[in-house]
């Protein structure tokens, strides 16, 4: 996809844009729409815990020929740190195939805290330790900046905020994810707060998909990979202070 159309796909989204400051997962585990991760943190002591479909297409690391299963963790703590760990599982392969599990550790610093007039800030490291590893299989690495802002508008009776992040193909170390510029929103109305409606450009590929929130802990999230494969995921939140 050239430069100009991805510039054009993040002004609009960030421009454009709805969504509620939902602090809820993407189907890579970590706090973001479909697909890209987002700057607002949950609550500090928030642990969480799901699973997602990754669909074969939009999977390099199955060489573009299983789905996967990813299995998450997460855990919100001293108020500007979050620590991720994803295990990703390729599915319906023949017995005995290798790198068959991957395992993802991912920690975020929160640079800025969002308030009124200012964004929420966060760097991002996904896949830390195979990274240091001399030789390790590395599938879903990245480092990038994020930003995220929310609004309320309520003669609207809207919320609206957006993301806007960029992904560095070799910073701290080579990335596989998350390139260049990438962006997001979500929709929320007033009267709708249990679903939002979501859509992002992860650098690669154009997302959409709607987010049910049930009973305040429980989220489901099912969508579209560049509208022709499923994905989706389903996690729940509690906090270990309150």
């Amino acid at each position: 996809m050239k430069f100009n159309y991805s510039c054009w796909v993040l002004v609009t989204c960030f421009t454009l844009s709805f969504s509620l400051a939902v602090r809820s997962q993407s189907v890579s585990g970590i706090s973001g729409y479909v697909r890209i991760p987002i700057a607002t943190f949950n609550e500090d002591g928030t642990f969480l815990f799901g699973t997602s479909f990754l669909p074969q297409k939009h999977l390099p690391y199955t060489n573009f020929r299983y789905d996967a299963l990813a299995v998450y963790v997460s855990l919100t703590f001293l108020s500007f740190v979050e620590v991720d760990l994803r295990v990703t599982r390729q599915l319906n392969i023949p017995s005995g195939t290798n790198h068959v599990v991957d395992r993802v550790p991912t920690i975020r610093f929160r640079i800025l805290k969002e308030k009124k007039w200012i964004p929420a800030v966060t760097l991002g490291l996904h896949d830390v330790v195979t990274s240091l590893e001399n030789g390790a299989a590395r599938h879903f690495g990245a480092s990038y900046i994020v930003v995220t802002k929310n609004f309320h508008l309520p003669k609207l009776h809207l919320d609206l905020g957006s993301t806007i992040g960029w992904g560095a193909s070799n910073f701290f170390w080579k990335n596989n994810e998350f390139i260049g510029p990438f962006g997001g929103f979500s929709l929320n109305h007033d009267k709708l707060k249990w679903m939002n409606l979501l859509f992002d450009y992860d650098g690669v590929s154009i997302n959409a998909g709607l987010r049910f929130i049930c009973f305040r802990h429980l989220f489901l999230t099912a969508g579209t990979m560049n509208f022709d494969s499923f994905t989706g995921t389903i996690s729940y939140r509690f906090n270990l202070i309150k």
